[in-house]
Formats: C-alpha cells, sequence, structure tokens
C-alpha cells in the first residue's frame, strides 16, 4: 500500500474547482442511472466520471499509477481476506478496505 504521507494542503485552484463541480455532476448522473435501471447510461457516465478524476489528479499532481495500485492492493487484500473467512472491519487487526 502506499504510505499515507503528510503534504501541504492544495492550493484553491479555479480549474481544480470547476472539474471538481462536474465530477459531482458526473457522480449524480451515474446515481440516477442506477435509480432507473439504465445500464448503458451508467456506463457512459462511468466513464465520464474517471475522465474526470484522472483530470483532477493531473492538475494537482497526484500520479494515477499511485491510485491504481492503491485500489489493487485493496482489492487484492479483500480477495485475501475472504478466502480466508475473514470479514475485514474499522479499528480492528485488519484495515477496512472499505470493499464488499
Amino acid at each position: 500500500m502506499a504510505s499515507q504521507e503528510k503534504s501541504a494542503p492544495f492550493r484553491k485552484n479555479r480549474k481544480a474547482t470547476r472539474l471538481s463541480q462536474r465530477l459531482g455532476i458526473s457522480g449524480a448522473s451515474c446515481v440516477l442511472d442506477v435509480m432507473v435501471n439504465d445500464r448503458a447510461a451508467l456506463v457512459r457516465d462511468s466513464a465520464a466520471f474517471i475522465v474526470l478524476l484522472e483530470k483532477i489528479w493531473k492538475t494537482r499532481d497526484v500520479e494515477a499509477a499511485l491510485v491504481w495500485e492503491e485500489l489493487d492492493e485493496r482489492i487484492r487484500l479483500s480477495d485475501e481476506l475472504r478466502a480466508n473467512g475473514i470479514r475485514p472491519y474499522k479499528g480492528g487487526r485488519f484495515r477496512s478496505t472499505k470493499l464488499p
């Protein structure tokens, strides 16, 4: 897992703010697509969400590879725990993977 480094807070940036607003709208569209059971729209809106997220990472100098590695590690940990019959829980021996 990537270490959790303490870093200086981001400076306010108009581009990042605008992208964040668009990301929120895109996320809300994904939720609506799920609620109305529109698979094609969910795929389309999910792709737009990921593209916007990657643009925000780029604006904030966050390497996308680090984020994808973190997700892969969480999935690996979740699979390992599930295979051993261990359910992860927050604040306990195993950290929460926030995955089902």
